[in-house]
């Protein structure tokens, strides 16, 4: 403050003896706004020239004399009138720590302005400081003793120059281990005192920043403005200074400027500091070195937080520890790893076996990706989460198909989330993981998403007919789907299903129910095996009741029993599912045949049994349709079923039906036939059921004295109403006619009846017309009691029609693969790898070679682990190989399993062309052009050789190329980029040189014989081929610019596809990987065919074969 104190007061030698002028100057420099108001009164006492007899404002521009003032012990003074005034309080002063000049000149000022109030108490002290000044003071005190004569004592002291500060530069460079933008830290270090010389600018540029500091909303932005330039272009500790204070205010040359500092101590520090700029600008050159900081100051905390915020860029691969740790530090400021490190931190902790935190990373955290799905379905198997199920069955619908896969896939997913992932990869359109996608629905027990599958693709009715029968049982009656679209299936599968192979999702039990529910029961055994003592017992009593020859009565209990036992039974959803249905058809035979040979107590039971069926969660269509047949057939009143009618098909004749019959058990006769009517006329392109359905509408109306809309509807539908008798629309017509009063024409109707029937029985028959009349309208009068008819009016009107006739002659349905995990981190014992892999191949053979074929090609063990491992997957495949496809065979390396090359046409050609021109050149030795083509037959001939691979020629590219071959002109035209000499060519080449040549092709080319059991069923490529339209369209046109006109086949009207002989190998091969071919690998095909080459991986995705078209791809592909 002397400083600032004498820089201001130099000026005032420059201002002369005007007051103002005075005032302006000392206010003038940057130090004024760093003095105190108690020290600017000292400079307004110096800028007034104070003196005893004038103080204050008023007395230096002559105003009038001064007001006296009382100062006291406590200060008293009186209102704060002018700058001068604010002087500070004599006994503050006295406890201060400032020096002992201003001290002193302070209290010379309040005495000199005011005797008369002064406490004399304070002399005592101002000798102390007098004292104390002799030993010298600041030069200001003088310069302010000159000017103020108020004080003008101070100038007896000795003046000396202030030694330089003493601040341990050390401590002052230690104190900036801070994060420079956490503002309290800051504004703490600038508090320190500088341990280097610093004018009133700096100083002045200094004090704004930290006053803004404190104002609790910094603005970095200004800082800048206000260091320009006291601040800027600083040495030394002024450049850390400097430095920090940029960083603080994101400015950009902060780094520059602290990478200038040469001081090895300072310099560490500063490099600290810029390491955390370039952290925080991306740069993470030396993220390991800040996220490895062990200090525990703010700066160390903040280059880990912000190396851990940046991990996701991390250059450095980092272990699950490394993450741990990481996790830690984001912790400590309220923050956690991103969701990606926090799945890896949670997939490690979950293979530890701490599921408990595995969920803490997992919670919250969003799941992108399959491996993501894959470690929360790990966490929710061994711990319940409803946060993490909720977050995973929310991200399914953002999953990408390789995620879904990756849910469907998992052993143990919820049965829900399964299904979910299933139909998401379904809704996609792609049939690249049809099976699978069929698979889980089929284990869901998903009829719905399962029948709809089937009638995109029908053919796929034939490979699944046991799925089509379950659906059948199975399909919830709320289903959109078609129910006689479904029933087509039926009979589709029905046809196929004797040649259909083993459905490897579906148990044998699964199998056993869909036909015992088919009615003819398979492998029994499966099911009984799944019951206890109780319920096999319960199964076969009810069933025996049921059969041909038992006695119909089952007892409630029994079904009751077989109920429990189902319940305690270790089922799989699906086999759960298919009891169920099976105990439901159990009550639905057991209700029919209550209403068959039961009494009306045993029909009311059974009304109350379909009821019940009906309105149970989730009731299959199969119930529905069953009760909607039992009602229709004892015309049975089931409120149950119209209500489900009423709310699923409320338009369909079935409803009406169901309702009429409801209505006529309540006998509300008049709406049951009114109801009746519109069935049959919803069901008028069935001739039959409407026929039935219209009659039974009659009778209604009979009943319910409806004649005359009985009538009209006879009138109105005259081919229906065809196949109802004369006499009952004699019956209706009659009593229409009396009750609208027409009784004459009633009784001619009647008569004429009568007459026209005797007339056609005429002949032969014994008695008088008269007689035989009467007989027939006697016979009309007994017609109502004969048919349950009311009887009124027409026996009335027949009883009159007999009167007249008398009287004249006129008268008718992880574990594993976790003890796995843990095996092969720990101990890694082949045997018991071995094991787990057996376990897993009970079930599922191909998932137990792949997890033998995963332990050896980890590279965790030894050479003999793995020799071992190899011989149990040896043992493995050729107990299981029947059942594993080529095409699931791929992945299985370690087997050294060969694959199966079907060569095409084109290779042959290629071969059989450079077989010739060996037998051509003089030397034998052939071309020596050695072009892409020679060399892939040639590596195909000489991998067969090494017994590397398995070739065959497929019969449609045989026949091509012995059609080619078929002369020497023919193969001769082959020729067309190769020199030929045609008289050494016609000396070589004969009929018969060229069928040995041909043969020995033939012969190189197919070392491997077909075996019967390699022949598949052939998929429709049509499908396949009109996907990829646009590529064989372009190969085509490709074609066609060569100057040929290629063979093509014809889809949809357009002649672009490939010709019948490629199509024919596509389904060779195709069916070939479906097959399980004794030691064959993977099914290749050899060709260089655009028609091939262009769509080989979606060939490989789709049928699970792949296209090689040189020697290079070749190799890649066996060795």
């Amino acid at each position: 403050m002397e400083d600032y104190l004498h820089e201001c007061l130099e000026l005032l030698h420059m201002a002369g003896d005007d007051v103002a002028r005075r005032r302006k100057a000392i206010q003038r420099p940057r130090a004024w706004s760093l003095l105190s108001f108690e020290w600017r009164a000292l400079a307004f006492l110096a800028a007034n020239k104070a003196a005893p007899e004038a103080i204050g404002i008023e007395a230096a521009a002559g105003n009038g004399p001064p007001r006296p003032q009382r100062v006291g012990r406590r200060g008293g003074r009186g209102r704060i009138r002018s700058m001068d005034d604010r002087l500070a309080d004599p006994l503050e002063v006295i406890s201060s720590d400032t020096p002992a000049a201003y001290k002193l000149a302070v209290l010379c000022a309040h005495r000199g302005k005011s005797e008369a109030t002064w406490d004399a108490s304070l002399d005592s002290r101002m000798a102390e400081l007098r004292t104390e000044c002799v030993k010298g003071i600041h030069p200001v005190w003088r310069v302010l003793a000159k000017e103020a004569p108020l004080i003008a004592e101070m100038a007896q002291f000795q003046v000396i120059e202030e030694a330089d500060k003493d601040v341990d530069a050390g401590d002052w460079v230690d104190s900036a281990n801070f994060d420079p933008l956490d503002r309290d830290s800051l504004r703490e270090w600038l508090s320190r005192e500088l341990p280097f010389a610093t004018n009133s600018e700096q100083d002045h540029a200094l004090h704004r920043i930290k006053q803004d500091l404190a104002g609790g909303r910094a603005r970095p932005a200004m800082w800048l403005r206000w260091m320009r330039p006291s601040l800027r272009g600083l040495r030394e500790e002024g450049a850390l200074l400097e430095g920090i204070l940029l960083v603080a205010a994101s400015e950009d040359s902060a780094a520059d400027v602290l990478n200038s500092i040469e001081d090895v101590g300072m310099g560490e520090l500063a490099n600290r500091h810029s390491m955390l700029i370039e952290m925080r600008s991306g740069n993470l050159s030396d993220w390991s070195t800040c996220a490895g900081q062990k200090g525990s100051d703010s700066l160390s905390g903040a280059l880990r937080v912000s190396a851990w915020r940046n991990v996701l860029s991390c250059p450095t691969e980092l272990s699950a520890a490394d993450l741990l740790r990481g996790a830690e530090v984001l912790d400590s400021v309220g923050e956690s790893l991103p969701g990606e490190l926090r799945w890896k931190v949670a997939s490690n902790l979950v293979s530890q076996g701490d599921v408990v935190a595995a969920l803490g990373f997992a919670e919250g955290a969003s799941i992108d990706d399959g491996e993501h799905a894959s470690t929360a379905l790990d966490i929710l198997s061994e711990i319940e989460s409803e946060a993490l199920a909720q977050t995973l069955h929310e991200s399914i619908e953002s999953l990408g198909d390789e995620g879904l896969l990756s849910v469907m896939r998992h052993q143990g997913v919820p049965i829900r989330t399964g299904l979910q992932a299933a139909r998401r990869v379904w809704e996609s359109g792609s049939i690249r993981h049809t099976d699978e996608v069929l698979n889980a629905f089929t284990a869901a027990a998903d009829i719905e998403s399962l029948v709809m599958a089937f009638e995109r693709d029908p053919s796929l009715s034939r490979a699944y007919p046991h799925r089509v029968l379950m659906s059948w049982h199975l399909l919830p009656g709320g289903s959109q789907i078609e129910w006689e679209g479904l029933a087509e299936l039926r009979r589709t599968a029905l046809d196929s299903i004797g040649d259909s192979d083993v459905d490897s999702v579906l148990s044998s039990a699964s199998i056993a129910l869909i036909s015992l529910l088919d009615g003819l029961p398979r492998d029994i055994d499966s099911v009984h095996g799944k019951l206890d003592s109780d319920g096999l017992r319960s199964l076969n009593e009810v069933r025996r009741a049921l059969s041909p020859d038992g006695d119909g009565v089952v007892r409630e209990n029994k079904i009751g029993n077989l109920e429990e036992s189902i319940l305690r039974a270790d089922l799989t959803h699906l086999e759960r599912c298919l009891f169920d249905a099976l105990i439901t058809a159990l009550k639905l035979n057991r209700a029919a045949m209550g209403l068959q040979i039961g009494t009306g107590e045993d029909e009311e039971r059974s009304v109350d049994a379909l009821g019940r069926l009906c309105n149970a969660e989730g009731v299959a269509m199969r119930t529905i349709v069953a009760v909607a047949d039992l009602v229709n057939e004892h015309n049975l009143g089931v409120v149950a079923l119209e209500e489900w009618y009423r709310d699923n098909d409320r338009s369909g004749p079935e409803f009406q039906i169901v309702r009429a019959a409801n209505l006529r058990s309540r006998g509300d006769r008049l709406n049951a036939a009114r109801a009746y009517k519109d069935a049959a006329m919803k069901l008028r392109l069935d001739f039959e059921r409407s026929a039935l359905v219209m009659r039974k509408s009659l009778i209604e109306f009979a009943h319910a004295a409806g004649w005359s809309e009985a009538v009209a509807l006879v009138d109105a539908n005259p081919v229906v109403s065809s196949s109802v008798t004369n006499r009952f629309k004699l019956y209706l017509r009659t009593c229409k006619r009396h009750v609208d009063g027409n009784t004459d024409e009633a009784n001619a109707g009647l008569i004429e009846f009568a007459a026209h029937e005797e007339e056609g029985a005429r002949n032969g028959a014994a008695g008088s017309i008269r007689d035989r009349r009467v007989e027939i309208l006697e016979g009309l009068h007994r017609y109502p009691d004969e048919h349950g008819l009311p009887p009124d009016p027409f026996q009335g009107s027949v009883t009159a029609a007999l009167h007249e006739a008398r009287t004249s002659e006129t008268s008718r349905q992880t574990d594993l693969e976790r003890s796995f995990m843990i095996e092969m981190r720990g101990k890694k014992d082949p045997a018991r790898i071995a094991d787990i892999a057996i376990e897993v191949a009970e079930t599922e053979p191909i998932n137990g070679l792949r997890m033998l074929e995963k332990a050896i090609a980890s590279g965790d063990l030894g050479s003999k682990q793995s020799d071992s491992l190899r011989k149990s997957q040896r043992a493995l495949f050729v107990i299981h190989s029947d059942s594993i496809p080529v095409r699931g065979r791929r992945p299985l390396r370690n087997l050294s399993l060969k694959p199966l090359v079907m060569v095409d046409t084109n290779v042959l050609i290629e071969a059989l062309k450079d077989d010739l021109l060996k037998h051509l050149s003089s030397d034998s030795l052939g071309s020596l052009d050695w072009t892409v083509e020679r060399a892939f037959h040639w590596m195909l001939r000489r991998r067969a050789e090494e017994g590397r691979v398995l070739l065959h020629i497929p019969p449609a590219a045989r026949g091509e190329f012995l059609h080619r071959a078929k002369s020497p002109d023919s193969i001769l035209s082959t020729f067309s980029d190769t020199y030929i000499d045609k008289a050494t060519w016609s000396e070589v080449v004969d009929d018969a040189f060229l069928e040995q040549r041909v043969g020995a092709v033939c012969k190189a080319f197919d070392s491997w014989s077909s075996p019967s059991t390699s022949k598949g069923e052939k998929p429709d490529l049509d499908a396949f081929l009109l996907r990829h339209r646009e590529v064989f369209k372009l190969v085509d046109e490709q074609k066609r610019r060569g100057g040929r006109t290629p063979s093509r086949t014809s889809i949809r009207g357009e002649e672009i596809y490939p010709e019948r002989g490629d199509r024919e190998i596509m389904q060779d091969a195709a069916a070939l990987a479906l097959t399980s071919i004794p030691d064959v690998g993977d099914v290749l095909v050899a060709t260089r065919d655009s028609d091939f080459r262009l769509v080989s991986r979606a060939l490989e995705e789709e049928f699970g074969f792949g296209v090689v078209g040189d020697a290079q791809q070749l190799n890649s592909g066996i060795l």
